[in-house]
């Protein structure tokens, strides 16, 4: 199995709630403010992104394989945009970085 880690960063913004992770439709966890998360994954062709309520991240394409580890810090954005954010920007709402 291949594993994706993922770093939240601890904001003022969603403080108290948890963001859905989803490989494709499926959500595979939740993972709250600060926290680090390890999710082990099936080899495959993925998309992987966050959501919150009606607002989504980037999307990330991913092929993984059995033995690889993919790294990804998960952000807010500027909490004086939110109101682009949570219309125009929905699917970029919150945002994964790759970590190299």
């Amino acid at each position: 199995m291949g594993k994706i880690i993922i770093n939240r960063s601890t904001e003022y913004a969603n403080y108290l709630r948890s963001i859905e992770i989803h490989l494709g439709e499926k959500k595979i966890g939740e993972i709250r403010n600060g926290e680090s998360k390890i999710f082990e994954v099936n080899p495959g062709k993925y998309v992987l992104k966050a959501k919150i309520d009606w607002c989504t991240s980037n999307e990330i394409h991913l092929e993984v394989n059995s033995d690889n580890t993919f790294r990804y810090n998960l952000t807010g954005r500027n909490p004086f945009l939110t109101l682009y954010y949570i219309t125009f920007g929905r699917k970029n709402y919150v945002k994964l970085t790759p970590i190299q």
